[in-house]
């Protein structure tokens, strides 16, 4: 089934931002336009654009003559209305149209006059004022804001992010080793306190000390060389690594850690090389956080009333279904670990750089795709959240790891074919929706207004595409101890987890497992925890 049919279109390509006007004008456009390019960091580009005068005022004759066709003017028969009357009562209409049409057909022509491999949309320079500096914004507000000059070029400029070049790596005998998974104590207690968390509840802690990992609200205010970039009251905020307003704060819960309620921490980090404003890119930030409330996760304790409210006769039972489920999911936690051997494969085969520090729409594209994959290990909200402010934050080796797979990920599906089927896509979001123990179309409306629906796509394409090259590797059966063994020799794998503990990491959500014995765990009742 082709992408649109699936998911409208899922990112990776430059969208075209209602274009369907007319398909000949980007080939005018084309012809016509003015294009420079400025490399403003690894992998992003900017580009001025500039539509001749004499090509607007043409578009312009255009849209009046067919205005003046159409239009119901009192006083005049229909094509004898006078251009400037057209002008004076519809000239805001025409001219916003006209931007609209100039503006994201221009880009596209740009694109293809450079010859750029461009990701995504742009985010265009606008200036909404003449005392106001220029920002970055959405392809949408940026044509809002865009006025049709009376005389002169058309200009605007905006910035893109585009694909690296490189050559991938040999494909076929890529030497694997198969463990051999084995089911311990510590791994049904892990997935036991995840249950138990799903049921936690936030509390106010008795101390009135914040601790690493609380969720607190707090007054925020940011600053870079004494001006001030951002002042918001009653921000929630977690104890941990954070990023706000692309600045990552990495020991933001070292720095809170300690503080009660009504004192002031200042934390510090460096602006992104794609903060809205320019001036303050790369420069250093400052964070004064005020403490107004403090909220700890309280798990509720394992006995057998808790087991009898998740749907057991006693902890014993319950015991026993999270081993059976796990043993059950066995034969996806090797895939997930033959999965990472060659992800590992694929990265230290190529190579290209990527920015050292990854952009606002870098990072969110990531994290969107982690968090699918943790919530497919059935991981509990609260876990869940945990892990993408960590990533969001701090191990920014992960995260330009995650960034070059990305793009590894992007040229293979180019030389292998998969075909993905709505009903594929549907049965990720239901096994999201058991596990969060929410309604089907309540989650994939959430994946929809997020992008997640594309990342799920672009998930099972690359469990396609990793499947086939598994089916073509040369695989080693090895114990346990010799996977861990290699993982610790060859360094860690693709999304900051060892293959070792990839592969020994909770088998929820497994595709290949078997139906269970006995249904799972019920929803969590109303005001215990969910995602921060």
């Amino acid at each position: 089934m082709a992408d649109e049919d699936v998911l409208n279109q899922p990112e990776g390509e430059a969208t075209d931002v209602d274009t369907a006007d007319e398909p000949q004008l980007q080939e005018q456009l084309k012809e016509k336009i003015n294009v420079q390019v400025e490399e403003v960091g690894p992998l992003r580009r900017k580009l001025t654009v500039a539509v001749p005068r004499d090509f607007v005022d043409e578009r312009l004759n255009d849209q009046y003559a067919e205005l003046r066709r159409d239009a119901a003017v009192p006083g005049f028969r229909k094509g004898r209305a006078p251009r400037r009357l057209l002008e004076k009562r519809f000239g805001n209409e025409v001219s916003e149209t006209l931007v609209q049409q100039l503006v994201s057909s221009g880009f596209m022509a740009a694109v293809e006059k450079t010859d750029l491999k461009v990701i995504g949309d742009p985010m265009v320079w606008v200036r909404k004022s003449d005392s106001e500096t220029p920002t970055l914004v959405d392809v949408q507000e940026a044509i809002e804001q865009i006025k049709l000059p009376s005389e002169g070029d058309l200009e605007f400029s905006c910035e893109v992010e585009i694909r690296p070049e490189f050559e991938l790596p040999e494909l076929d005998n890529i030497p694997l080793k198969r463990p051999t998974i084995t089911i311990t104590d510590a791994d049904v207690d892990q997935q036991v306190d995840r249950y138990r968390a799903m049921h936690g509840t936030f509390e106010a802690p008795e101390d009135g000390i914040v601790q690493k990992d609380d969720i607190l609200t707090v007054d925020l205010r940011m600053t870079s060389g004494g001006t001030e970039l951002k002042k918001e009251e009653n921000v929630r905020l977690a104890a941990r690594p954070q990023l706000i307003d692309g600045v990552r704060l990495e020991n933001l819960g070292e720095v809170l850690a300690g503080a009660k309620i009504g004192e002031t921490r200042t934390a510090t980090g460096t602006i992104s090389d794609d903060y809205i404003k320019e001036e303050f890119r790369g420069k250093p930030a400052e964070f004064e956080i005020k403490i107004r409330e403090i909220q700890r996760l309280r798990l509720p304790e394992l006995n057998d009333e808790l087991a009898k409210r998740l749907g057991f006769e006693d902890v014993a039972e319950m015991r026993a279904y999270v081993r059976d489920n796990l043993e059950l999911g066995r034969n996806e936690q090797v895939r997930r670990a033959l999965a990472a051997q060659v992800y590992d494969y694929l990265l230290s085969k190529t190579n290209f750089d990527v920015p050292e520090r990854l952009s606002e729409r870098q990072a969110s594209r990531l994290i969107v795709r982690r968090m699918l994959d943790l919530y497919r290990q059935g991981l509990p909200p609260t876990e869940v959240e945990k892990h993408l402010d960590e990533l969001r934050a701090g191990a920014q080796a992960d995260s330009v790891r995650d960034l070059k797979l990305f793009f590894i990920m992007e040229k293979l599906a180019e030389k292998i074919e998969v075909d993905i089927q709505e009903a594929e896509i549907n049965a990720r979001i239901a096994a999201i929706a058991q596990h969060q123990g929410r309604r089907f179309d309540r989650v994939r409306d959430e994946l929809a207004r997020d992008n997640g629906l594309v990342n799920i796509y672009m998930q099972i394409r690359d469990d396609k595409i990793v499947d086939q090259l598994i089916s073509k590797a040369s695989i080693t059966d090895v114990t346990p101890e010799e996977a861990a063994a290699e993982t610790k020799a060859s360094g860690k794998s693709s999304g900051g987890k060892s293959s070792a503990k990839t592969a020994q990491g909770s088998a929820e959500g497994g595709e290949t497992a078997k139906k269970p014995r006995r249904t799972p765990p019920k929803k969590k009742a109303e005001g215990e925890a969910d995602a921060t």
